[in-house]
């Protein structure tokens, strides 16, 4: 999409702030905020709010996208086993699952789940963080100006970009985003994540964080064997540290301390993570102007980062988000349904659509042979009107003509058709071996065609017709040889006496 995103990676001790503009060439950071929470003022009564202030007036957030992250510590994941298939069912039937485990009353979090195996059964990752937390943060964003979008949690994000996103197309690895208090580790397997925990951290300056670690993290690959009943192997771990206390050159060693106390425990490669370098996030250039603490540390804002991928890269991990959660969860719950059904109104309205076109070209084709219908008749009733724009008001203005001059016509203009027909038979001798199959009267000729032997007994007929009193004179307009039924086919006008 195209636009600016402001992402929030709120921690316990710190909150690190990206705006970057996203558009077709790419994304570029605009700006960046890195800002401890122990550095606000001594009377400061709410850290956070005085943060995203900080945030706020050192960035132009206006029309920006907000994507925000709720601190690690405040979220808790629990892995479930439901009998069904169907998210709609999962949702009526998880918060139930979850009541026992949780560590508050189910009416006062937010949950999302993800589905990470299907069979009989799904294998669920849900994550629930209490509601006033939500809400706090929201309210505060808005209080800024900061219009919040979507409410996730940091490492997930993260977890869930390397493993969509990343440039080493590494889908089994375990995952660790490390802060001032916490850790949270993320197993990722056939590129989804399948289990993800938090645990606390011994202060940087006592030096056994890396020990913590080392016991936490067999704590976690144990419960996942038990949970999916299979063996956890990774091709690589990786370490992402957001913490301005263990990223500084002084801090260098402990993360160095990190790194091979983990490729000792688990003999497997380690490395840290750096999100610009091992992402395919299309950052078109560097970061921009920023305000806080130091310069730009690139590590400080990998959860941020990843939090961007929301909207570049599509990724969707947990959404806590009051405002569009419902939409969400409606359509992730019902989503068969409503594709079911809009395929179904589209089917009918499809159907619809092509029996009225069929309707229209029916009635259409009728009208066009009605229509040569109709100038067939006129031009046999009247050939001499070779000009024809609406042929039925035309004939209706003819017939209304011949009505009108009939009556003021001489003494032959009232004789019966069957009379003049009478008259015709009368002069022409039976020997004659003629065939009429036309004869159209007007106000002032008579025109009669049909079939003879020869061109000879054309003339003959001309000449008997001449001797009716009732024609002045006689033309042969056509008399042309058919070979198809080997006789002449012939015109003869008449043109009135006394007319």
């Amino acid at each position: 999409m195209s636009g600016n995103i402001l992402t929030i990676d709120i921690r316990d001790e710190a909150i690190s702030a990206l705006l970057i503009s996203s558009g077709l060439k790419g994304n570029r950071i605009e700006s960046h905020c890195h800002v401890r929470l122990d550095q606000a003022p001594p009377d400061t009564e709410n850290p956070l709010l005085w943060a995203l202030s900080r945030i706020a007036e050192s960035m132009d957030t206006a029309g920006a996208t907000g994507i925000l992250s709720v601190s690690p510590s405040d979220v808790t994941y629990r892995n479930v086993t439901v009998p069904f298939k169907e998210r709609r069912k999962i949702s009526q039937t998880l918060p139930f699952e979850l009541e026992s485990t949780l560590p508050g009353a189910i009416e006062e979090l937010v949950i999302d789940f993800d589905i990470v195996r299907k069979s009989d059964y799904s294998d669920v990752l849900a994550a629930a963080v209490k509601t006033d937390i939500v809400e706090t943060l929201v309210e505060a964003a808005k209080s800024m100006g900061i219009r919040p979008g979507f409410v996730s949690v940091g490492p997930v994000a993260e977890a869930m970009c390397i493993a969509r996103l990343g440039l080493k197309k590494i889908e089994n690895f375990l995952f660790v985003s490390i802060d001032d208090s916490c850790a949270t580790a993320c197993i990722v397997l056939s590129g989804k994540l399948h289990l993800a925990r938090t645990f606390r951290l011994p202060n940087s300056a006592s030096g056994h964080r890396p020990g913590r670690l080392k016991k936490e993290l067999p704590r976690l690959i144990a419960a996942f064997e038990n949970i999916f009943d299979s063996d956890c192997q990774f091709d690589e771990i990786m370490v992402s540290c957001v913490s301005s206390k263990i990223t500084g050159e002084a801090s260098d060693r402990e993360v160095g301390d990190i790194v091979s106390a983990l490729e000792d425990q688990f003999d497997t490669p380690v490395r840290t993570i750096d999100m610009l370098q091992d992402a395919n996030l299309k950052m078109l250039a560097g970061p921009g102007k920023g305000a806080g603490e130091g310069a730009f540390d690139a590590r400080l804002y990998n959860a941020a980062l990843g939090l961007s991928a929301i909207e570049t890269g599509r990724i969707t991990p947990f959404d806590f988000s009051r405002s569009h959660y419902f939409i969400q969860k409606y359509w992730h719950e019902n989503k068969t349904e409503l594709i079911t059904t809009g395929m179904l109104v589209l089917f009918v309205f499809v159907m619809i659509m092509a029996n009225a076109i069929f309707q229209v070209h029916s009635l259409e084709s009728q009208v066009r042979k009605l229509d040569s219908e109709i100038v067939s008749i006129f031009r046999s009733t009247f050939p001499g009107n070779t000009r024809i724009v609406d042929p039925l008001h035309q004939m209706r203005s003819e017939i209304e003509q011949i009505r009108q001059r009939s009556a003021l016509s001489g003494s032959h203009g009232n004789i019966p058709n069957i009379d003049l027909l009478n008259e015709i038979s009368r002069v022409i001798p039976h020997d004659i071996d003629v065939l009429i199959t036309n004869m159209v009267r007007s106000e002032d000729h008579v025109s009669i065609s049909g079939t003879i032997a020869t061109f000879h007994a054309v003339d003959e007929v001309k000449g008997r017709l001449e001797k009716i009193d009732l024609f002045e004179r006689i033309i042969i307009s056509s008399a042309n040889m058919d070979n198809t039924i080997n006789r002449v086919r012939f015109r003869i006008r008449a043109d009135m006496a006394g007319i």
